[in-house]
């Protein structure tokens, strides 16, 4: 018995702890991994608050292995004409010829940005000539990755990838992956959010809304009735106009009610506000930048052809905005090709304030830029418009000085007072 207990108590002490070793500093670090010791430390590198502040980093598409797009309800409403839908029938890649034309337009662009200091990005290169079928629907090809502006909203340091609202376009935000990585790596503070990626089932399309510009059509773009239905949220970010801590929103057939409030719940999430906007007399309404597009701290232009509500554009006013309209088009012949209309004459980039590139056939809107003080940058630039727009169209901005700001007293007194 004496030895059992003798055990017995050398069996408690060694499961006593040792204070000498409790005492000890560890001999390891943690292990720093591989990924964080890629993170970089560039605070501000994501940082744009609105159209006109000086541009200092930006990404512009490629025209590179783009494809017509194929009919779908989208795509059909918005061509509409039965010969340009015929020309688009053939599918398949665009020719060799039109590609290497927008490419050479696009690299003298990116030319002229870097000349001006300006850090320009590209998308990585993707075969868009790939069929695209998931368990809601599916198309034979996709589009083009010309137009980073339809899918990336920058605002402030997060970058938004937007729902898109055409079936050939649900993958369109592969080839900005490679950047939108490296932002994130290299900026501690960028954020990265991606919308809701919608189903795009049958129910999101209007099955009976008319295929033509006829009375229909009008009346129901009065009513503000468009062809997506409220199935589920859908935005292009190429609706979304950034005023600071204001956004505007062109409402269409690319973004809807339940897109919009998406929207507005993150803007309000950040400190902002978000208004809609409506053009009743545009019968197509499809983004945003050809039809009203701010130049600088209180001063817009709009498309004469489709001005906005005028119970909308009332903010405006009330907040000392001054609103110019632009010149007709130089001409209204567009590429045969082209799905946009004559006014992306009115698709500008601000490198700043005073400073806007602009095609260079476009004399009238190039004098009624000037007109108002500014310095225009020209070249040509049409070449690439058979690829879904022009100089705004085929950009994100990335970063541009300044800050979050008001431009609208009006709007920040009635929230001090807690009056809507």
């Amino acid at each position: 018995h004496a030895e059992s207990s003798l055990l017995h108590q050398q069996g408690r002490e060694a499961l006593r702890p040792n204070p000498a070793s409790m005492s000890e500093p560890a001999s390891k670090k943690p292990r720093v991994s591989d990924f964080k010791s890629s993170l970089g430390n560039e605070t501000g590198l994501v940082n744009s608050w609105n159209e006109w502040d000086r541009l200092e980093e930006i990404i512009v598409g490629t025209a590179s292995l783009a494809v017509i797009p194929p009919k779908e309800p989208a795509f059909e409403m918005k061509v509409k004409e039965s010969g340009k839908l015929g020309l688009l029938a053939s599918g398949g890649y665009r020719t060799k010829m039109s590609i290497d034309k927008a490419n050479k337009q696009l690299a003298h662009f990116v030319e002229l940005l870097e000349g001006e200091g300006v850090v320009v990005r590209r998308p990585d290169e993707m075969d868009f000539n790939v069929a695209v079928k998931t368990p809601d629907f599916e198309v034979p090809r996709m589009n083009t990755s010309a137009c980073p502006r339809d899918l990336l909203l920058t605002l402030g340091n997060e970058v938004i990838e937007a729902t898109m609202s055409w079936r050939s376009r649900f993958f369109e935000y592969r080839p900005y992956r490679t950047v939108l990585k490296d932002y994130m790596r290299r900026d501690p503070c960028m954020l990265w959010t991606c919308a809701p990626k919608p189903l795009m089932t049958d129910k999101l399309y209007r099955s009976t809304y008319p295929t033509d510009y006829g009375e229909d059509n009008a009346r129901l773009c009065r009513e503000h009735v468009y062809l997506t239905s409220e199935e589920e949220p859908i935005f292009d970010a190429a609706d979304i106009m950034r005023f600071g801590k204001d956004v505007f929103c062109h409402m269409g057939f690319t973004t809807n009610e339940f897109g919009f409030e998406w929207l507005k719940r993150k803007c309000e999430s950040k400190g902002m506000r978000a208004h809609q906007m409506h053009f009743p007399d545009d019968m197509c309404p499809f983004h945003c930048d050809a039809t009203f597009v701010p130049l600088r701290p209180y001063l817009c232009i709009e498309n004469p052809s489709r001005p906005m509500e005028p119970y909308e554009k009332a903010i405006f006013a009330d907040n000392d905005w001054k609103i110019i309209k632009a010149a007709q088009p130089n001409t209204m012949d567009m590429p045969a090709l082209s799905q946009c209309s004559p006014w992306l004459c009115m698709n500008v980039l601000s490198l700043d304030s005073k400073t806007i590139f602009v095609e260079e056939s476009e004399k009238g809107m190039i004098q009624v830029f000037e007109d108002q003080g500014f310095e225009c940058i020209t070249l040509p630039f049409r070449d690439v418009f058979e690829f879904g727009g022009s100089f705004h169209c085929v950009t994100t901005d990335i970063r541009r000085q300044g800050g979050m700001q008001s431009y609208f007293k009006q709007l920040d007194a009635n929230e001090a007072s807690g009056s809507k």
